[in-house]
């Protein structure tokens, strides 16, 4: 397993004490995100609330309050039953409570900017280590489902696949896309100069949907993870894991 070393902690608290993350992103270089003050944190929240008045005035989109009701109705007319949900959260218990502790985690905690510290030989290593935990769990978790649990388990995919469809379609969630992007453009900054703004406007961010998708996702996910600080133990500067 690769370990979390001194340096790689050293620097996660330098990265909290100093308010700036430079995330790995494919076609996006020399980014840096810097932490919210209160000023963009009024910015973000009146960005939210102003484009979700927005786009209830201009109709089209449902509030996610209807979205149970919304769901339910959509699972009877695709021949889907919800009560499977309960039994999916009663097999998930079971399924935590009887697992190897050794299985139950990560294989480490590494990020992938930490990964990229590795010597190539460790970054191997790492990959094979890696699938065999995986193949491990896949092991573990072929003898645990019975054939009734994974009928149960295939159907609530298609439910939260269903719930995700409808829950990109409400008010809310395009509020908070635009909110995510306000946030992003007042806080991604150049490596050289911090004060810059690294994207002109929100269009701009937009537009990697066309141009770099995958970088879009990325930076999506990447200013999620720093604004929410990352994983649990990430900013402690005694952590090891």
């Amino acid at each position: 397993m690769a370990e979390l070393t001194a340096e790689m902690v050293q620097r996660r608290y330098e990265t909290v004490a100093s308010g700036t993350y430079a995330p790995e992103i494919p076609g996006l270089p020399d980014l840096v995100f810097v932490k919210m003050g209160l000023a963009q944190r009024g910015h973000s929240s009146r960005a939210y609330s102003a484009k979700l008045k927005e786009l209830y005035a201009a109709g089209g989109y449902f509030s996610e309050a209807l979205l149970p009701t919304i769901l339910e109705k959509a699972c009877r007319e695709n021949g889907l039953d919800v009560s499977v949900l309960k039994k999916q959260r009663d097999i998930m218990k079971r399924l935590y409570d009887s697992i190897p502790p050794e299985l139950a985690q990560p294989y480490d905690q590494l990020t992938p900017e930490e990964v990229t510290l590795l010597s190539p030989e460790e970054q191997a290593e790492r990959r094979r280590d890696m699938e065999e935990h995986g193949r491990r769990i896949m092991e573990w978790a072929n003898g645990f489902y019975t054939d009734e649990d994974r009928a149960v388990m295939e159907q609530t995919k298609q439910i939260e696949a269903l719930e995700q469809h409808l829950k990109a379609q409400t008010a809310e969630h395009y509020a908070r896309k635009h909110q995510m992007e306000t946030e992003i453009l007042l806080c991604a900054r150049k490596t050289e100069d911090t004060a810059a703004p690294y994207f002109a406007d929100i269009e701009d961010i937009q537009g990697l949907e066309d141009r770099n998708r995958q970088g879009l996702v990325q930076l999506y996910i990447k200013w999620k993870q720093f604004k929410e600080g990352l994983l649990p133990d990430f900013f402690r500067p005694d952590s090891t894991h």
